[in-house]
């Protein structure tokens, strides 16, 4: 279950790109070492230079990739990335529903509703978070329809939590009518 969080998006922003610069600089120093050795060991058999660059600086961001998932994902400097991922994932969820989402609200189903308040609310934050306004523009229209239907229907507009098998179960019942 995913649950919408309260954050800065200055503190937000702020953090995100420290862990960013900690995460390239650590790629820097392990895809120079990773490459060097690549040319030191591997060049008797292949005299292609770049090749043996590529293919190390390669290496080195597999080798950078898995020490942030198994090593550096829960701490607590890396939160507020981490946070950021998961809602993004969530919201692609949901996106790649929205057109059958949005003919379920045609159609007054409570359920879809509530799925797509929170994309909006998601959505919203993401576009706070990012500084980017004029997206929220965008959504504007399509968010009031829905608060509008769901206040018809007596449903909470507070749709701070998510759970994708709302949705997996939500797209195996309407494929089944």
């Amino acid at each position: 279950m995913f649950v919408l969080e309260e954050m800065d998006p200055s503190a937000y922003r702020r953090k995100t790109r420290n862990a960013t610069l900690i995460i390239m600089a650590m790629f820097i120093v392990i895809g120079m070492i990773t490459a060097t050795t690549f040319i030191k060991y591997l060049s008797p058999y292949n005299n292609n230079m770049i090749v043996l660059n590529l293919l190390g600086a390669l290496l080195g961001l597999v080798i950078t990739f898995f020490i942030v998932k198994w090593f550096f994902a829960d701490k607590p400097w890396m939160h507020e990335t981490m946070y950021a991922w998961r809602l993004k994932r969530n919201l692609m969820k949901i996106s790649n529903a929205h057109e059958t989402l949005l003919k379920a609200v045609e159609e007054q189903d409570p359920e879809a509703m509530k799925i797509l308040r929170f994309y909006h609310l998601g959505l919203t934050q993401m576009h706070t978070l990012e500084n980017n306004y004029h997206a929220l523009t965008d959504l504007k229209a399509e968010k009031e329809q829905l608060e509008t239907q769901m206040q018809a229907q007596n449903l909470p507009l507070e749709q701070d939590g998510f759970d994708p098998k709302q949705l997996a179960s939500y797209e195996s019942n309407k494929s089944t009518s």
